[in-house]
Parts: structure tokens; sequence; C-alpha cells
């Protein structure tokens, strides 16, 4: 009986048990004072754009998407079941879905600055909102992966031409 006691006292005197419950206080009283009427505002927004415009907006989707993901960590440190501590202790999840994403016009690039055009042209880039570094990373392995192919390809065809340039002697 004594062991339980020592272990109970041992558990309540931990300053991670009690930072972690000061923690799951705050996340608890910033999500009924502001996330729930974050939700309800994309709500009516979302219903009006979509009585206005026959469509969602692609940009809101994206939001609540993102919004979805944060709520779902939230809620798994709260419950225990992460130890993950959420935003602001740790990273926003990613969201992974691109179709969200709006299709717009191409967008100007940094390339600009590269044609020699000057820095006031370079300062009116347009940028995607908020782009994670994971997707950049899977965007530029994927271009590196591309880039591996054609080289692969363009190997091919260089050995095909050089025998059929054989045969032909």
């Amino acid at each position: 009986m004594s062991d339980e006691l020592n272990e109970i006292a041992k558990n309540i005197t931990q300053p991670s048990v009690w930072i972690r419950m000061l923690l799951m206080t705050v996340f608890a009283i910033a999500f009924y004072f502001i996330l729930l009427p974050l939700i309800l505002t994309l709500s009516i927004a979302q219903a009006l754009f979509t009585l206005i415009t026959g469509k969602g907006n692609a940009n809101l989707k994206y939001f609540s998407s993102a919004l979805e993901l944060y709520i779902s960590q939230l809620f798994k440190f709260m419950t225990y079941l992460s130890e993950v501590k959420p935003f602001p202790f740790s990273d926003l999840p990613d969201v992974e879905d691109d179709s969200l994403q709006e299709k717009s016009a191409p967008k100007k690039t940094n390339a600009a600055v590269k044609d020699g055009v000057g820095a006031s042209a370079a300062s009116t880039v347009v940028t995607k909102p908020a782009v994670k570094k994971k997707a950049a990373t899977k965007k530029a392995a994927r271009k590196k992966a591309a880039k591996k192919k054609a080289l692969k390809k363009a190997a091919i065809l260089e050995e095909i031409a050089a025998e059929y340039d054989v045969s032909d002697s």
C-alpha cells in the first residue's frame, strides 16, 4: 500500500504533469473562445460564398482543412493520445491535399530577378499563401525525379542512335 502511495506522490510532484495540465487548460479555453467562433464564422462565410457564387471558396476550404488538422492535433494532446504539443509549441500540421488550393493564372516568380528586372518589379512577386516546407520538399523531389528520368531517356536515345550509326557503316 505504501508503494502505491509513494508512486502517487511521485506522480503528483512531477513538473511535467502540472505543465501538461496547465497547457490543456489553456488550449481548452482557447478552443472555446477562439476556435469555436472561428468555425462558426468559416461556416457562415462558406455558406454565403456558395449562395452567391454557386461554389465554395478554395482559400477558405484550404484554411478549414488546416484548422481541422490543428483541432485534431489539439484533441489528441488533450486526451493523451499524443505527446506532441500543438501549435505554438510545434509546427502547424501540413495540409497534404493540393486540390484544396485554388487553381489560378500562372504566378510571377523570382525569375524576374534573374532576368535582370529591377528590385521594384521583384517586390511585386505574387506567391501562394503559406507554402509548407514539406510540400516544397516533395515538389523538389518530384522535379529531381523528372530530371533524372529525362536524363535516362536521353542516354537511351543516344545509345540507340549510336547503334544505328554503327550498323549503317
